[in-house]
């Protein structure tokens, strides 16, 4: 599976509602996607996504299908992204 960071610029006037919209979604939203993380980021982005996809056409899906059309949501911005290693611990 691909990771993907997905980032999300919201309405102003509609920020607490679209948050509490994107909280709701399920652990799976589409098919073939595993939504891990949905985390506030303050700066040019208001919500920042982790979601694993089997393939990007499933993750286009998301991304298009549902994501876009959450009402809020005015622009998106998406990173696909590979695990690199875990820090070693000391």
């Amino acid at each position: 599976m691909t990771e993907y960071l997905v980032l999300l610029k919201l309405s102003p006037t509609k920020v607490i509602d679209t948050i509490n919209n994107l909280r709701k979604l399920p652990e799976k939203p589409s098919p073939g996607v595993d939504l891990e993380y949905i985390m506030n980021v303050f700066g040019t982005w208001d919500v920042a996504m982790w979601f694993d996809a089997e393939n990007s056409s499933q993750a286009l899906e998301f991304i298009n299908g549902k994501l876009s059309q959450v009402q809020g949501v005015v622009d998106v911005y998406t990173v696909p992204a590979f695990a690199n290693r875990k820090p070693k611990q000391e």
